[in-house]
């Protein structure tokens, strides 16, 4: 699978949203909160939130979400199909970066996002 972010991978209208928060499946982390549901596609799909609460200013917010979505794009292709959401809970500045990279690995990890995982577990229980 090639890395694009195209708009087949986003979560767009507010009941594909919805959908996934009443699934109520959540990890949270010191920066993100996200939320999960697998899906019937062939293709993970994301959704990310950002308020104004996190950061007052537009550019900060739109660094956290290009961010976010570098971390899916890169990371996506090693998933089993799902829709997910990111709330940014705390600002950060790019000299989070690090940090930030790995808490969305941790996380991802933590509750089996990573296909690779599941297969590694899977076969040592066979």
């Amino acid at each position: 699978m090639s890395n694009k972010f195209t708009q087949a991978h986003r979560l767009r209208k507010a009941d594909e949203f919805s959908s996934v928060f009443v699934f109520r499946k959540v990890r949270v982390g010191k920066f993100f909160k996200l939320h999960y549901k697998p899906n019937e596609l062939t293709h993970s799909r994301l959704g990310f939130m950002v308020s104004k609460k996190v950061h007052k200013r537009a550019n900060q917010r739109n660094y956290i979400k290009r961010t976010i979505r570098e971390f899916f794009r890169i990371e996506q292709s090693d998933w089993m199909p799902l829709d997910l959401i990111v709330r940014a809970q705390k600002h950060f500045t790019p000299e989070h970066y690090p940090l930030i990279i790995a808490e969305l690995k941790q996380l991802c990890t933590k509750f089996k996002l990573n296909s690779n995982v599941q297969k590694t577990s899977n076969s040592a229980g066979s």
